[in-house]
């Protein structure tokens, strides 16, 4: 593309573009993993707190459980640092981290008390249906629209 207004011994070649904002999808996966790493990071040094208290009675569930959650804080933390700095890999972490998600609602009890069939009709809809579509959608509009291959493009 020409620039009318470039100077003739300028040695750029290219208009500079202006950064390309981010695009909703990403912002709301980034507080929602912010949102994640800060629980499980409490959660976390609660259950270090109490295996330092109680060293002697700690049952070894205890210690696994633990690691396995500063391993998700880790995972969630780079999926955020990759996000944040346009990263592919942050991309695919993301998209992994939704898919996570997603699973996890379909492997969680509902536990919810309805009073009749219609509320747990609607109950199963949303759980089953509407939730894991909104989640697709958002798995699209963060990894693979348009606005968020520009994103991640560098």
């Amino acid at each position: 593309m020409h620039n009318p207004y470039q100077s003739p011994t300028s040695s750029a070649t290219e208009v500079i573009q202006p950064p390309i904002k981010r695009p909703l999808s990403v912002w709301l996966l980034l507080l929602v993993l912010g949102v994640m790493i800060i629980a499980l990071a409490i959660g976390s040094a609660r259950s270090i707190w109490f295996m330092a208290a109680y060293p002697d009675v700690m049952p070894p569930r205890v210690v696994v459980n633990t690691a396995l959650f500063l391993a998700l804080v880790l995972f969630g933390a780079a999926a955020l640092v990759g996000i944040a700095r346009r990263r592919q890999w942050g991309r695919w972490l993301g998209l992994l981290v939704m898919v996570a998600l997603t699973a996890a609602m379909f492997l969680m009890p509902d536990t919810t008390h309805y009073d009749n069939a219609a509320q747990r009709s609607g109950g199963l809809f949303g759980r089953t249906i509407l939730m894991p579509s909104l989640m697709l959608l958002w798995a699209y509009r963060f990894g693979f629209s348009r606005k968020a291959k520009r994103y991640f493009a560098d």
